[in-house]
């Protein structure tokens, strides 16, 4: 992809994601210039099969949250989204730029003197100032957390920079972490792509304003909230997702993200439903329910 052409769709990007142009610009998809879609173009969506396995994942825990997450207790992802943060997709990295970068880095590991182990088998592979590179030891792909708007981390890594002594790569997977992850349901590829999807557009909005995901937990438009007690539940059953959430985004926001020409994921379809949206991508469906989540009495 010529520079010119990838300079351009560094600043459409940002201009839909909250990046800057050069925190967008390492994620455009130099691995696959000859993709025709401009949303492949834009590389939200082209990674590595171990980033693929790792966004899931992180929407399993972020789109769980309350008295029925999906997720044990002790798991509590859902949590980042109450920061201000970018999040900045890359080929074979996953970059998280925020204004509380500590906060966020405790969210999404464990450490041992808090009952809270993050996200199961993602460990600090070094430490900087105000940044941490993580690695997620299941599946070896790689996360970044920075306050550096460019998604920079500062300096050699500095051991006193871990000072909330998070698990490092040398900590091996605890069993309560793979009693968490053994719990989850098998996803098959398409699942994983439709799941990745919902946590790189975390924090994407309309460059006019129009929609805004507010990460899950804002509503950016100045239209009416819906409300505050910001339960989700994201559940799978072979193929078929389910996600019912009962305050921000608003419905027809997240479906855009989903299917929007520029943004959107390339080859999703989605249409409205009595109560919600259904969304299809290959194999794999997302049937939406922006309601409150009432679990069935046995």
């Amino acid at each position: 992809m010529p520079s010119s052409t990838r300079r351009q769709a560094a600043h459409i990007r940002a201009a839909y994601t909250r990046e800057t142009p050069s925190l967008a610009a390492p994620g455009i998809a130099r691995h696959a210039p000859n993709i025709p879609s401009p949303a492949n173009a834009l590389g939200l969506d082209v990674c590595t099969p171990a980033q693929r396995q790792l966004r899931a994942l992180l929407a399993l825990g972020m789109f769980n949250h309350g008295p029925t997450s999906l997720w044990p207790r002790h798991v509590s992802l859902a949590d980042i989204t109450r920061y201000t943060l970018v999040i900045s997709p890359r080929y074979d990295d996953l970059v998280i730029t925020a204004q509380a970068p500590y906060n966020v880095a405790c969210w999404l590991v464990g450490r041992d003197r808090l009952p809270d182990i993050g996200l199961p088998g993602l460990r600090v592979e070094s430490s900087h100032a105000e940044g941490w590179r993580l690695r997620h030891l299941p599946t070896g792909a790689t996360m970044t957390v920075t306050g550096d708007r460019d998604g920079r981390l500062q300096g050699p890594p500095a051991q006193d920079s871990n000072y909330a002594r998070l698990w490092t790569s040398d900590v091996p997977l605890h069993a309560e972490e793979h009693d968490a992850l053994s719990a989850l349901p098998h996803l098959s590829t398409d699942t994983q792509t439709l799941l990745a999807a919902l946590t790189v557009r975390l924090c994407t909005h309309a460059p006019d304003g129009s929609w805004d995901i507010g990460m899950w937990f804002y509503d950016l438009t100045d239209r009416p909230d819906r409300g505050h007690a910001h339960h989700r539940r994201l559940s799978i059953n072979d193929n078929q997702c389910t996600l019912h959430w009962d305050s921000d985004p608003h419905p027809e926001d997240l479906h855009t993200a989903l299917t929007d020409p520029v943004i959107g994921l390339t080859g999703a379809i989605g249409h409205p439903t009595r109560d919600g949206w259904l969304l299809h991508y290959g194999r794999a469906c997302l049937t939406a329910h922006p309601v409150t989540y009432t679990p069935q009495l046995a």
